[in-house]
Formats: structure tokens, sequence, C-alpha cells
């Protein structure tokens, strides 16, 4: 059952009128821009009634003297000032590298059932105040202080920056919202929450995997109490953590499309590996030497034995899904990659997608290898990192399932019909399944 536009409307009831202030703060950061998908599904762009400060502790004890929280999207409040037995499940919907989580918020409130919680972080490229974001549950927000990311550095767990530097972490926030729920619901508040679900898209899909290695509540650590089960669901990354210092052999990285039954038997150290030296590093595996700026990680950098062990509890962990479309084969930038020649999959009418250094052109239109997620730029990552994973984002994706099945997983993982596609992500089948099943 998908969420209509009268059951958006009473979602919206479930949630307190925040304080906030006049439509000219909005939207404060060109990320949040596009309301076109909020206005598609009869919500206002600003979302004033659903924007919420989720306040974050000082797990690290910095000095800094400021509240800290993070701004999200939420269909139900978080503070506690909302029961509702009828929420069963929660998914956290994180956007990609482009900051839009309004749009994934609404495009999550449309394709959800009315029994499910839906909630969307920023990962903001600006700081904003407590004031102007909204739902605060302190009379006294003035020294309230946002976290922001000034980089891409996010999508690997990065520390929020530049001020106040290792306060928090990308990892921190997507703990802290499973643990506020968790809180939620021995408060009674939720009690009849099952499921949370962590979906990432892209830049959010390369979030969601990396978390999904190393935090407590990605694994369903027992010792946490949790009382419900954590999922994760990573579609179309464009790089993944390789948890040993082997890579997919040369010919499972073949220049071309090799489709939905490509396979990967062999692995090896890479023959480029002396002149990829940082093939193996952070955010591609698990080298440590030259970590910086993310202080979750810090504790395996400096002990092997728990770093093994974190490998192991996440090799064995069946709530970790994956999902590739099975036309997100693209590559723009790669000398010698060979895109098929079709219209609607490489070089789609209405586009301009820059930079396009080797993709050429198909009927005057220039490849594009990140459509419909935008039609304008080429976002496929090509360094020597990444293309020691796959030539494209499918092949990578078939490629680091086989990885994980081949140091003892047992991974569950399938396919949508599309390109770099979100909006198809979200409307297939196993998508549906997984998430609200």
């Amino acid at each position: 059952m998908k969420i209509s536009i009268l059951s958006i409307s009473a979602a919206f009831s479930r949630v307190p009128v925040l304080a906030v202030s006049e439509s000219s703060f909005w939207p404060p950061s060109d990320e949040l821009s596009d309301d076109s998908s909020c206005v598609d599904v009869g919500l206002d762009g600003e979302l004033a009634p659903y924007r919420q400060s989720l306040t974050l502790p000082n797990t690290y004890q910095n000095s800094y003297s400021d509240t800290i929280f993070h701004p999200l999207f939420t269909s139900s409040s978080l503070n506690g000032d909302v029961t509702d037995d009828s929420l069963t499940k929660a998914v956290i919907f994180i956007h990609g590298l482009a900051g839009d989580a309004n749009t994934y918020f609404c495009d999550g409130l449309d394709i959800s059932p009315s029994d499910v919680l839906v909630i969307s972080p920023w990962f903001s490229d600006a700081q904003v105040s407590a004031d102007d974001w909204g739902g605060a549950n302190s009379s006294d927000t003035s020294s309230w202080t946002s976290t922001y990311w000034t980089s891409s550095n996010w999508v690997k767990g990065g520390d929020a920056s530049p001020d106040p530097s290792r306060y928090t972490t990308s990892f921190d926030v997507i703990d802290v919202i499973i643990q506020q729920l968790a809180d939620l619901k021995k408060s009674g508040k939720y009690k009849n929450l099952e499921r949370v679900t962590v979906n990432g898209f892209s830049a959010g899909a390369q979030l969601a995997s990396r978390w999904s290695i190393f935090s407590p509540y990605a694994n369903n650590d027992s010792e946490l109490s949790l009382d419900f089960t954590v999922r994760t669901i990573v579609a179309d990354g464009s790089s993944y953590v390789y948890l040993d210092s082997t890579r997919p052999d040369d010919s499972c990285v073949t220049l071309e499309d090799t489709g939905t039954t490509h396979t990967c038997a062999s692995f090896s150290v890479p023959s480029s590996a002396s002149s990829c030296s940082s093939y193996n590093g952070w955010k591609y595996g698990l080298d440590f030497t030259e970590l910086s700026a993310n202080v979750y990680l810090e504790p395996y950098a400096s002990d092997s034995d728990l770093l093994d062990s974190q490998v192991s509890t996440y090799v064995s962990n069946p709530e970790v899904y994956f999902l590739f479309g099975d036309k997100d084969i693209c590559n723009c930038n790669y000398e010698g990659y060979s895109n098929p020649q079709i219209s609607s999959t490489c070089y789609p009418t209405g586009t301009s997608c820059t930079p396009n250094s080797f993709g050429g052109t198909l009927n005057n239109v220039s490849c594009c290898d990140t459509y419909p997620d935008t039609g304008s730029s080429n976002a496929l990552a090509v360094g020597c990192e990444e293309m020691v994973q796959g030539s494209n984002r499918l092949q990578r994706g078939i490629n680091y399932v086989e990885h994980l099945n081949n140091v003892g997983g047992n991974v569950t993982y399938g396919f949508f019909e599309g390109g770099h596609d979100n909006a198809a992500f979200y409307a297939s089948d196993l998508f549906n399944d997984w998430a609200f099943n």
C-alpha cells in the first residue's frame, strides 16, 4: 500500500507544529532548493512541521560548550512528545551527493505504508541554527550549533567539520537516530516498532555500506538491547570497502557492460597496486595508515584484534542487503570503456552531462553516466582506487558481493530495472519487500 495525499496529510498531524522562522530562511542551502518532489506529493518544500533538530551526545568528550544537533526530516517526532502505537517500522532514507534530503524524505513518504516512520537526515554543506531549522527540544536554543560537512567526507563516516572539530561523525548520526528510536520504544511511545531499516542510494549507499561494517547498531549488537532489528539496504554505490587487500582479477573488470549475469570468482592483489598505493586505504579498504578526520574509526586503526573481530561480525550479519540498477552501466570518463550505443541508456535525450572525456556522443547527445539522478553531471568515480573494483556501478556492485561471499559471507542481493535512478530503486519489488515487509 502506498501513502496517498490524504494519508500524508494525516501523517502531518502526528508531528507537533515546530517553531520555525519565516520562509526567508528557506532554503538554507542550494542542496535543498529543489522542492519538486515534495510539491508532487502535495507538500510545501519547506516541510516546516517535519523539520527536527536531533541533539547529539558528546561521545568523544570534546571541550566544545554549545549543544550540537543534526538537522533531519521525520514524519513523526523523535523527541518523545508523540505516542504512536501504529508504527511498526522505521526507514531512514540517506540522500546522495547532491544533499537533497528533502527530496528523499518526500519520496520516502510517497512510497511508505502508513505504519512506517520516515526519517531523512541531512548531511549538510551549510551550518544552520536550531532556531531557524526548528524542532529544538529546549526553550533556549541560542547556543545550538548544527553539524555540517565542508566536503564529501561524510560518505566515509568522517568527522563533522570544521567546528566543532572531532565532536561527532556521520556514522555517529545514524547511531544516535537508532538509539533514539530504541529509547522511544522502551518508553512506550513507539512500543510496536519491530525494525529500523537504513537505506542509502549512490553516495548515500557509500555511507550506509561503510557504516554497516563498523556500527554496533548495524550489526545488532546484543549488548545494546535494541528490542528491534536493524537492517541495511545498499544501492548503486560508486565504491565499496574491501575487507582484505585483494580486488577482482582483471577478468572481472572488463571495460564494458557485463550485465546482471556477471560473476567474479577470482581475487588477488591488483597488478596496479604499486602505482595505486591508495587502493586499499580508507574509504576503499581497511588500511588505516593514512586515516584522518574520522574519530569513529580510530579504535580500529590502533587495535588489529578489534578490527578483525568487527570484520568477522559484519561478514556474518544477515541484515545487509544490496540492490543494483540493471542499467547503471555507463562510464563517460575512462579511456577505452565501451558504452552501449543505446540512447535510452547512456545517451538519454534532453541531457547534457559533463565532464565527458571519453564517452563521446550518440545522435548529438553526450554520454551521461548518472542519469536520471542527474541530467547534467557525470559523477561516476574513475580513479584507480575505484577502477580496480569494476568499470561501472553494476559491475562494481556484483564484484563486491562476490568478494563478501568469498571471505565467508552469504549476501542477499538483487536488481531493479533502471539506471542510476533512486526512484526506480524505491519502486522496485525487492526494496518494498526488504524495507516494508
